[in-house]
């Protein structure tokens, strides 16, 4: 006899009604990312030619990216990637992208965690838009975490030069970098200028969330 288990929002955890069988928030909380954690600001990345990000990271919305990244909960990538190919569905006709790529994680820290959250968010969007999605760049070993640092000029210091190129053909094409989070844009900023060396054209951002005050 099958086993049948509660599903529940992954951002408050309430377990769904039965007869919602494709929800992934609870009503409230699909309020309340329509209403309060929706990212309107304008988000400014060195070197990348545009940059956008799908939510505010602060409350339910932070800790189930932490869930998300942290925890072992790679089922939540696929919500907060439609998130995220919304935003980049608005920035079709003036981004023009023709691939999507990802950050990388170091060998140790994807095989702690056993997956790479910006690959599972990467996919998705490029498979919902029809782009090729492509591993362009390599995490440099022994790279200290961001998310350990205690400033942005730390985390300035220890994101530059923390990317080395793939070995991905990227002449002439326009190409977005999926990002989780965005705090101060250095890892992202790396990104651009390494991609800029592979010959990428045009290179843009799109994060699930990023920080406010």
């Amino acid at each position: 006899m099958p086993v049948l288990f509660d599903r529940t929002c992954i951002l408050c955890g309430r377990v769904l009604p039965a007869e919602k069988h494709s929800a992934v928030l609870c009503p409230d909380c699909a309020r309340e990312v329509r209403t309060e954690y929706r990212y309107h600001g304008e988000l400014s990345v060195p070197g990348a030619d545009g940059a956008a990000a799908a939510l505010c990271y602060r409350g339910a919305v932070k800790e189930a990216l932490h869930r998300f990244k942290f925890g072992g909960r790679p089922q939540y990538a696929a919500w907060f990637a439609a998130e995220m190919a919304a935003v980049l569905a608005a920035q079709l006709d003036r981004w023009q992208p023709t691939c999507i790529t990802y950050l990388p994680l170091g060998f140790l820290r994807a095989r702690e965690r056993g997956y790479n959250q910006a690959e599972l968010l990467a996919r998705p969007i490029a498979q919902s838009l029809s782009l090729p999605c492509v591993s362009a760049l390599r995490k440099r070993p022994f790279t200290a975490r961001q998310s350990v640092q205690q400033d942005a000029a730390a985390r300035r210091k220890n994101a530059a030069g923390s990317l080395l190129p793939g070995r991905v053909p990227l002449a002439g094409e326009r190409v977005v970098v999926i990002d989780d989070i965005v705090t101060t844009g250095s890892t992202a900023a790396d990104a651009a200028h390494v991609l800029r060396s592979m010959g990428a054209a045009c290179v843009f951002v799109l994060a699930a969330a990023k920080t406010v005050d």
